[in-house]
């Protein structure tokens, strides 16, 4: 298939070990095969839209995440180093998230 959608397929595959679940768990929440799933992050099938918004409701990402191109190698770590920090701070509360809003911003003041 198209390095296109071999580059969405990685994006995947990250976005679901960094919501610790194995194709599997993943498969059986998207109502999936595995083997398909495999072929999704592999970048062998051309997957519907219907499927992106399906994987994006269960990872809690956005989906246009799926489809952001990482101009060059630092860019790519920073996108997958905030992508990691989105996905543990998307099921915190309210105040969970102010919180760690004042220390991030009292951190960088020291920076």
């Amino acid at each position: 298939m198209s390095k296109f959608f071999a580059s969405v397929g990685k994006r995947v595959r990250f976005y679901r070990k960094a919501a610790q679940l194995s194709q599997e768990e993943l498969g059986a929440l998207l109502n999936i095969d595995q083997s398909y799933l495999g072929k999704i992050e592999r970048g062998e099938v051309n997957i519907t839209l219907e499927t992106i918004q399906k994987i994006s409701d269960v990872l809690n990402i956005n989906p246009s995440q799926l489809f952001e191109e990482e101009k060059d190698k630092t860019t790519k770590e920073k996108n997958e180093l905030l992508n990691k920090i989105d996905l543990l701070l998307v099921n915190l509360k309210l105040d969970e998230l102010k919180t760690i809003y004042r220390i991030i911003k009292d951190i960088l003041l020291f920076k």
